[in-house]
């Protein structure tokens, strides 16, 4: 394994938790539009740093997959699931529920 590779799931961990923080934000936004727009923006929770894909889910939904601390919102394709260090544990039309595995789970 190159030392690339050593680092793959720190770095995923480091940046699907990145991107939670931001959505934890985009929570509070979403709040104030709810009686208005059922479904809010979200951002992709994928282990890619450069990733800007938006998501469009209810709060509720989001709460419902945040309650899994191993549990990330990404866009749906494989482009955004990282198959070393995670797995599809749901597919709807407007997302993918990744779960993290392996050592990514014990990642900061």
């Amino acid at each position: 394994m190159s030392v690339s590779e050593d680092g793959r799931p720190a770095r995923a961990a480091r940046n699907q938790l990145l991107f939670r923080e931001i959505n934890e934000r985009v929570r509070d936004l979403n709040e104030g539009f709810s009686l208005v727009l059922p479904l809010g923006e979200w951002v992709c929770e994928c282990a890619d740093h450069l990733c800007a894909e938006r998501i469009a889910l209810s709060a509720d939904e989001y709460d419902g997959i945040r309650r899994h601390g191993a549990r990330f919102v990404v866009a749906p394709g494989d482009a955004h699931v990282w198959v070393d260090v995670e797995r599809v544990t749901e597919r709807t039309d407007r997302y993918w529920v990744v779960e993290t595995i392996g050592e990514a789970v014990r990642e900061p």
